[in-house]
């Protein structure tokens, strides 16, 4: 019985290890292929990134700009946004805010 018991064991032991070591290699190949992965789409965002920088760059240039010829138009528009900004904060607020029923108090 003993010796059954421990031959049972044993074969545990081996399958346990087998199973590890089955999971350690799934567990590297699968952080290869994830660090690849995010090498490759690293590699493709860096040029995409710098256009980006540079038309915003350009474009806020050329606003700039703009708002340097006409000051009174960009004082304007720029009161125009916050104007409609600040509506649309309200709606959205007043909108949210509505209860369906007041809290009732009871007195027992």
């Amino acid at each position: 019985m003993a010796e059954t018991t421990n031959n049972d064991i044993e074969s545990l032991r081996a399958e346990v290890a087998r199973l590890s070591k089955i999971v350690s290699a799934q567990s590297a190949q699968a952080y290869s292929d994830v660090r690849d992965r995010a090498s490759s789409v690293l590699d493709a965002a860096g040029p995409v990134a710098r256009k980006a920088a540079s038309v915003a760059r350009t474009e806020g240039s050329a606003i700039a700009q703009t708002a340097r010829d006409h000051p009174a138009a960009a004082g304007s528009a720029l009161t125009l946004a916050l104007l409609v900004g600040g509506a649309i904060g309200f709606l959205l607020g007043a909108v949210s805010r509505q209860d369906p029923e007041p809290p009732r108090r009871r007195y027992w």
